[in-house]
Parts: C-alpha cells; sequence; structure tokens
C-alpha cells in the first residue's frame, strides 16, 4: 500500500513541484508545455516584447498552476531589471486560497459557544396543590348545595325549613277557620263572641 502511494507521488511531480491529484499534475504540464511554446516563439529581448507576453499571459489566464507563475514571476524581474517599476508592471493573480478556514471558525466567539438548552422542570408539588385547592373548593360548594336542599333542619335551611312550615300552619289554620264559618251560618250560629271569649278566658287561666 505504501509503496503505491509513492509511486503515485512520484508520478505527480512537474518540474520539481510535486502535486497532490492527478488533474493537478495535469494542469501543471499544460503549463510547462504552454512556456515551452512561448519560448520558442518569443525571442525576442526587448522590454516592450516581453511586457507584452507577460501582460497578455495573465489578461488570457494561460497559466494555472505554480510553474505558469514562476515563469510570469521571471517575467516580471526582467521587466523591472530593464527599468520597468512595481507600479508600471500589473500583479500576477493568484486564484487559489493557501488559508483553509472552516465554517466554524469563521463564526465569532459568541456563535460558536451553543447555549446549553435548560429543559423546563415541572413544578408537581405547585401543580398537586392547585388540584387540591379546586377539588376542595368543589367540595365546598356540594355541601352547601346537599345542606340547603335538604328536609332536616340544620344551620344553613333552619330559617327557611321553620319560615316554610309556619307559612304551611297559617294557611291550614285559615282553611279550618274559613269551614268553621260556613259550617256556623249554614247551622244558624250567628254571635261566636261568647264563645271566643271562653277560649281566650280559658286560655290565660292556663298560662296563670
Amino acid at each position: 500500500m505504501a509503496a503505491d502511494d509513492k509511486s503515485n507521488a512520484d508520478n505527480f511531480i512537474v518540474e520539481g513541484f510535486q502535486f497532490t491529484s492527478e488533474a493537478d499534475t495535469q494542469k501543471a504540464t499544460m503549463d510547462a508545455s504552454k512556456i515551452r511554446l512561448l519560448q520558442s516563439r518569443v525571442k525576442s529581448s526587448k522590454p516592450t516584447d516581453i511586457k507584452a507576453v507577460y501582460e497578455k499571459s495573465i489578461e488570457n489566464k494561460i497559466f494555472k498552476t505554480p510553474i505558469g507563475w514562476c515563469y510570469l514571476i521571471g517575467l516580471r524581474i526582467r521587466l523591472i531589471e530593464s527599468g520597468y517599476s512595481e507600479e508600471d508592471i500589473i500583479p500576477i493573480p493568484v486564484g487559489v486560497s493557501f488559508s483553509r478556514h472552516s465554517a466554524i471558525e469563521s463564526l465569532s466567539v459568541k456563535q460558536r459557544i451553543k447555549p446549553e438548552k435548560k429543559g423546563k422542570k415541572v413544578d408537581f408539588t405547585k401543580i398537586l396543590s392547585i388540584i387540591c385547592n379546586i377539588v376542595l373548593v368543589i367540595l365546598v360548594i356540594l355541601l352547601f348545595v346537599i345542606a340547603a336542599t335538604a328536609e332536616n333542619d340544620n344551620i344553613i335551611n333552619y330559617k327557611s325549613n321553620v319560615t316554610n312550615r309556619y307559612a304551611s300552619w297559617e294557611q291550614d289554620l285559615k282553611e279550618r277557620e274559613k269551614k268553621v264559618r260556613i259550617a256556623e251560618k249554614r247551622l244558624g250560629i250567628t254571635d261566636t263572641s261568647s264563645y271566643y271569649e271562653d277560649t281566650e278566658n280559658i286560655d290565660d287561666n292556663q298560662e296563670d
């Protein structure tokens, strides 16, 4: 396995650069071929011609790997040596990022620190207390209803029951008195004052 890895690494070397993939190696090989083609066709040593090759190579994005960039650096050095200043020469663009930052590394410290989610604790004691209070209120209401509707006398319905019984007795007495008066008229008894007076005297003597 290690031998295979070493063999692949050797195959990825181009012009002294060792690449990590076959695709990058092919791009580097293409850059090396383009350099050889330019060197064979542009043999002029005039600074203006060198500058034209340098700028066209950058504008047309001919080179994709460090091999082509090194060639452009060589042309740049020759231009500076011929009298051009740094400001007169366009920079070599590098379209590769050499710093790999993960998404979490780009976040701020506050964003990276995830607050712990606190689970909501259920207060069973409080819930039980509320339920007990509700049950007690219902029981008290039921007791009052039962006591108020009961036929037997108690503290709650005593007055109501006595009042009802008194009204019933009074009604019975009135009915009986009415019947007695009707019977007296039928029998021709018109003066009953002496009867009622005797009754009152008897009641007074009984009280004494």
